[in-house]
């Protein structure tokens, strides 16, 4: 997919569909936070391939996290390694924050008015522990204002494809666990843009894309292809300009 919100000057932001390895390496560990030489290894052809892209120079200085599938946000104001997290926020211009997914959702939210972005990494555990109103009030913190962000939701896993045990679908609100087949199946991206209307982000300012990752076999998908799946890239950079 390549560049998103390619309406708006202040921002650049893409969704990097294609395999992160340049080195032949899956980076399937790289969410471990006991493999952090994978996660430098990942930070550095990110860094390169998002370079790729239109509005992204050679020099961009890329922020990550160790992400660990739960919900705590940082402000990030430097490149490199933020430490456990899996959701990142900044108001730095030409700093750009990476997230990780294959089947987990990946958010970028941004307040252009304002020049405040997140890039959120929303997988279930984290999602029903909150991450995605956590980002929004780290966000608001440094001056966003929910009614003036726009955000785009990558492709995840769907419902149909997304079964369940009883233990993970009694986590979510009924509407959005199907329970009429043999085990329960999830809704994580509904689940993800209720979240986001509760904290008054209007729903005509949420692009998403609605590809299954199990079922689109040009995205990475874990729980199709198990240990061997690749990550793809979610990122947002504040424009100096």
């Amino acid at each position: 997919m390549p560049t998103i919100w390619t309406d708006l000057k202040e921002l650049q932001a893409a969704f990097i569909t294609r395999e992160i390895e340049r080195t032949g390496d899956f980076f399937q560990s790289v969410t471990n936070h006991e493999h952090v030489d994978d996660a430098l290894k990942a930070l550095d052809n990110n860094r390169r391939i998002a370079s790729e892209y239109p509005g992204f120079t050679e020099d961009m200085k890329l922020c990550m996290a160790r992400q660990v599938h739960g919900s705590q946000v940082r402000y990030t104001d430097k490149a490199g390694i933020a430490g456990d997290a899996d959701g990142l926020v900044t108001d730095k211009p030409n700093l750009a924050l990476g997230v990780l997914v294959a089947d987990c959702a990946a958010l970028l939210i941004a307040d252009p008015a304002n020049k405040v972005v997140a890039a959120v990494h929303a997988g279930w555990r984290g999602a029903v522990a909150g991450i995605i109103p956590e980002a929004v009030r780290q966000m608001e913190k440094i001056g966003a204002e929910p009614d003036l962000i726009r955000t785009y939701i990558s492709p995840c896993i769907s419902r149909e494809a997304f079964e369940v045990g009883e233990e993970v679908a009694c986590r979510f609100p009924d509407k959005f666990v199907d329970r009429t087949r043999s085990k329960p199946h999830v809704d994580l991206r509904g689940f993800v843009l209720h979240q986001l209307r509760k904290t008054g982000i209007p729903e005509s300012s949420v692009a998403r894309d609605d590809s299954c990752t199990v079922r689109n076999t040009t995205l990475h998908s874990h729980r199709r292809d198990g240990n061997k799946s690749g990550r793809m890239l979610a990122v947002i950079c504040l424009s100096s300009k």
